[in-house]
């Protein structure tokens, strides 16, 4: 198991939807479009205001990572892009 940090780009083309699955638990940050993550919308803003929530950060626990977790991509026209990061002793994580 490698102790480096890690990231994956995921890109969900428009109209679809994709079951990802990982071996270790990650955060994510929606860097572009709209859709889903298993049961909780998720969108990139484009201002965010002070004090504002928003719905662009998440947390995949290990358990629903391995399970998988479905993503939909919500737009007839754009692409729904992720960037998920992982910590140390990542397993996928091959150097």
């Amino acid at each position: 198991r490698s102790m480096d940090f890690s990231a994956k780009e995921l890109t969900v083309l428009p109209g679809r939807s994709t079951t990802i699955r990982d071996a270790a638990a990650f955060g994510l940050i929606v860097t572009e479009g709209h859709g889903t993550l298993g049961t909780h919308a998720v969108e990139s803003p484009t201002l965010i205001r002070y004090g504002q929530l928003t719905r662009d950060e998440f947390f995949v626990s290990e358990a629903a990572a391995r399970e998988g977790v479905v993503i939909r991509n919500g737009s007839a026209s754009q692409p729904l892009v992720m960037l998920k990061h992982f910590g140390p002793a990542n397993p996928d994580l091959v150097l």
